[in-house]
């Protein structure tokens, strides 16, 4: 990062991709970050876009506590650095890493807002959600977001 700094002009941002942090029933460093990794990325990145989806899980309530912690998680290990949670909005069926019918945008956002109400006040560096990926949203998903990113219900 300090390499694409230096050639970066100036005023532009340095965005990256980041893997979720383990959790107890995935623990494996290849595809997650853990406190000490994020804090040095966040050394040397503007913002940090972290992948809130792929993990396997079949229950909605495990995914959305999932996504609660990892909420947390992320926010605090980024100290200053802005995040964007990226949250699934795609089909992928029949794949081992990911159940559209678990991880999709509610139930994201639900977790999502139980992990920021564990806050006061929205966090500084908390900068909302990223779509992956806004080429398969449709009518019913934009009412989604719509809904729940947005406190309608």
């Amino acid at each position: 990062l300090e390499d694409v700094r230096k050639i970066l002009p100036k005023g532009k941002i340095l965005s990256v991709v980041a893997f979720p942090p383990p959790t107890l029933l995935h623990p494996f460093r290849d595809v997650h970050w853990d406190k000490d990794y994020y804090h040095q990325i966040a050394k040397g990145a503007d913002q940090i876009v972290v992948m809130m989806y792929d993990t396997a899980i079949r229950f909605e309530k495990v995914y959305q506590n999932v996504i609660s912690k990892w909420t947390r998680e992320v926010i605090d290990w980024s100290r200053d650095t802005k995040v964007l949670l990226g949250i699934p909005a795609y089909e992928d069926k029949g794949v081992g890493y990911h159940d559209p019918s678990v991880e999709n945008l509610r139930n994201s956002l639900l977790g999502v807002h139980a992990g920021l109400s564990r806050y006061q006040t929205l966090p500084e560096n908390y900068q909302g959600i990223a779509i992956y990926c806004e080429g398969e949203m449709d009518r019913n998903k934009w009412e989604i977001l719509g809904n729940h990113f947005q406190n309608k219900k």
